[in-house]
């Protein structure tokens, strides 16, 4: 299942690279790399920074052809901007009917066409914005869906906050990206701006899966005791904890009978 899905994947990679705007191949072919290579050097040196000849020459080509095509630095981000959700877009709509262990972030950085995205992403949401904002919501959205269909099929334990725990795993999987470069040492290439994501995904794996899959505290005297703390405040104030008073569904079960050794 996982080779077919990403077969599907390269294959809207290279529908979505070669789309066309109703422009001559010759400009659809300049208009993409330009695209291609603002996307890269925007990973990798970031937006505020970036200027127009800087990625003109990553892309072989002059600065008055990137104005030509896109008009200035600010709408050649916005294309970026767009061809990243349309990816997005794609790979949703085609991992929503495999349900697969894995996210967005993960299927990208599997396939090496749509690696150049992810630090796209993580550049996008260190420095905030309008696109970051969406992006943030996308993300959240996506995980929480599979969360939801994964509980259907008994893959997942169900949550009375399933919104909460879609931005906890969006957190925390972006938090590995942003804080890469302190825990795997730099690519091979050396270009220290390059986020080893293959490295990192690797290197998560096993404690990510061993913490999801076992739990860590040996009793569930912590959460059982939070969970008491929240019903108090909702007595003493009359009224619904920030919260929202949730009440966690694991804490109705006892510990020994939900945990798996």
């Amino acid at each position: 299942m996982s080779v077919i899905l990403l077969h599907l994947t390269e294959q809207t990679f290279s529908i979505l690279f070669m789309r066309s705007a109703k422009q001559p191949m010759e400009d659809l072919t300049a208009r993409a790399r330009i695209r291609d290579s603002a996307i890269v050097y925007f990973g990798r040196h970031g937006f505020q920074s970036a200027t127009v000849r800087a990625i003109a020459a990553d892309a072989g080509v002059s600065p008055a052809l990137v104005i030509h095509h896109f008009g200035s630095k600010e709408a050649l981000r916005e294309a970026c901007d767009g061809y990243v959700t349309d990816c997005i877009d794609e790979l949703a709509s085609h991992a929503s009917t495999h349900l697969e262990p894995r996210d967005l972030l993960d299927l990208m950085s599997r396939t090496p066409q749509l690696t150049p995205l992810v630090p796209y992403m993580i550049q996008a949401m260190t420095e905030g914005g309008e696109f970051a904002a969406r992006l943030w919501e996308r993300l959240v959205r996506d995980t929480e869906a599979y969360l939801r269909a994964a509980g259907a099929a008994g893959v997942v334990r169900p949550t009375a906050d399933e919104r909460s725990r879609a931005e906890m795993l969006t957190t925390f999987k972006m938090g590995m990206y942003l804080l890469a470069r302190y825990m795997v040492p730099p690519r091979v290439d050396g270009d220290p701006s390059q986020i080893d994501i293959r490295a990192i995904a690797e290197k998560f794996t096993v404690p990510s899966l061993e913490l999801f899959t076992y739990g860590m505290f040996t009793t569930s005297d912590y959460l059982d005791a939070f969970v008491q703390y929240q019903r108090q405040r909702s007595d003493d104030n009359g009224s619904p904890t920030a919260s929202g008073s949730i009440t966690p569904i694991a804490s109705t079960v006892r510990f020994e009978e939900r945990h798996q050794p």
